[in-house]
């Protein structure tokens, strides 16, 4: 299997187009075809077929199509390792982080990788756990920096605790509900969360599961916090946020802390990464000051 064949294919499962997938590859449409005829002979499957619609997988190409994003990303993280051994301080780092980290330790850890590390790239995304860990699964991040529910991971997956974060409950200043204390006083209401197609529902279900409710039927979801925040600041809904983003947030869009009487659940800032996969000493070492730098947090 050659990395020729793992890029043509998956430029042509992005693109979904013979002609598109040469010309995202530079070569002609003909050598595209052929080159991926040979990567179908070599798996023993066809992966894609053409039709007057165009270009779709087979079942054989579903299945390979992550496969084939994992070993190319794997090869790349394998040169940038070797580049990084052979050439000293060099290489690229690839990590997602969520907004209250980003807000508060990523500063002080990326400064203290940058002044070891300057000729490093690094590259950054501000994302939401759903979408941190497909990327890690498909190979395009070396780790990312998220808050986990205690044993709530996949085990295709490992975590790296640094600290606990409490969640809190927000809404806006003139809310009707501004005046609960009681998380079934706010049941009935319309909740706004970060997370993916599942996720919404799934991040409220420990709060009411100890009332004997059910997660609350009326959830927007959505692949960000800030929008998360300028929602709940401008509309009757209510969300669910870490607390870091409380002191740092709340008070600029106009959301005031609703501090109901039960116990809401601490949630563990962690690095996460694809279990399995060995970190290259650039990515070991940026993990190393973001453990320095949260440390530091908690003293």
């Amino acid at each position: 299997m050659k990395p020729n064949q793992l890029h043509a294919f998956v430029a042509v499962v992005e693109q979904l187009s013979i002609r598109a997938a040469a010309r995202v590859l530079g070569i002609s449409q003909p050598a595209v075809t052929k080159i991926v005829r040979e990567l179908e002979r070599e798996v023993g499957a066809p992966l894609v077929e053409r039709s007057v619609k165009g270009v779709r997988l087979t079942q054989f190409g579903l299945a390979f199509a992550p496969r084939a994003r994992l070993l190319l990303a794997d090869m790349e993280r394998a040169r940038d390792e070797i580049a990084q051994i052979r050439d000293g301080a060099t290489g690229s780092v690839s990590l997602a982080v969520s907004a209250s980290f980003a807000l508060t330790v990523l500063p002080a850890a990326f400064k203290d990788f940058h002044t070891r590390l300057p000729a490093v790239d690094v590259q950054f995304s501000e994302a939401v756990l759903p979408w941190m860990l497909a990327r890690l699964r498909d190979g395009y991040l070396d780790f990312a920096v998220a808050h986990i529910v205690p044993g709530t991971l996949d085990p295709q997956f490992e975590a790296l605790e640094l600290f606990p974060v409490q969640l809190v409950v927000g809404l806006r200043e003139r809310h009707p509900l501004r005046n609960a204390r009681s998380l079934n006083d706010l049941y009935a209401a319309e909740w706004v969360l970060p997370g993916d197609d599942h996720g919404g529902t799934n991040a409220v279900a420990p709060l009411f599961t100890p009332l004997g409710l059910p997660p609350p039927t009326r959830v927007l979801q959505g692949h960000s916090v800030t929008v998360a925040l300028a929602l709940v600041g401008h509309m009757d809904l209510i969300g669910l946020f870490v607390e870091p983003l409380a002191g740092l947030s709340f008070k600029r869009h106009g959301i005031r802390r609703v501090d109901v009487r039960e116990t809401l659940p601490v949630l563990n800032v962690c690095v996460v990464r694809r279990r399995g996969q060995p970190s290259t000493p650039a990515a070991q070492h940026f993990i190393e000051c973001i453990q320095r730098a949260s440390a530091m947090r908690a003293t």
